[in-house]
């Protein structure tokens, strides 16, 4: 068991006990600690790459009560993007021998993959988001869904973004901006 950094919330850092090889994102969940809203409840946490597109980011992977939040935090720089359940319309587990996937479908169409999961990690988070997007799924606020046009418009988008047109957080922006985040 890899040392816990000093500082996490409680639920945070009871969720990451759970897990047995934190292999990088150490300065991740202390972003990912202040993040977190007093509302919300974290359910699972893992080590994980976020690929989108071109883009493969080590961070954390901290599942909550409301949404997903990943924490891509460097020396001197960090990225947090969130995804609500509410808006989360699909999920895939993949386990290979050693480590698996999760795969997330968002509103408008929109994947990501975080991939480099512990093999025994895999469940765990899976269960805590289908457990959640279950409850979403029964409440009476439907998700929010994109149309076509902004499916469109976010796949032009990320070929401006993957022509290093639009940098990444210009392309976070706009996309949230376009789902109405």
């Amino acid at each position: 068991m890899a040392k816990i950094p000093e500082g996490l919330r409680g639920d945070l850092a009871e969720a990451v006990t759970q897990e047995n090889s934190l292999w990088g994102p150490k300065k991740s969940l202390v972003v990912a600690s202040g993040a977190l809203r007093d509302d919300e409840r974290v359910l699972a946490a893992t080590t994980t790459f976020r690929k989108q597109g071109n883009v493969n980011q080590q961070g954390a992977l901290i599942v909550t009560d409301q949404r997903l939040l990943f924490v891509h935090a460097r020396a001197f720089a960090s990225a947090t993007e969130e995804i609500p359940l509410a808006n989360i319309s699909g999920v895939i587990d993949r386990k290979g021998l050693l480590q698996g996937a999760i795969v997330v479908t968002g509103a408008g169409g929109i994947t990501t993959s975080f991939t480099n999961i512990t093999k025994d990690r895999v469940g765990p988070v899976m269960e805590a988001i289908r457990s959640h997007l279950r409850v979403a799924g029964s409440a009476t606020v439907a998700p929010a869904a994109a149309g076509p046009d902004s499916a469109d418009q976010i796949r032009k988008l990320a070929e401006l973004r993957d022509a290093s047109i639009l940098t990444e957080e210009e392309f976070t922006a706009k996309k949230r901006q376009i789902l109405g985040l």
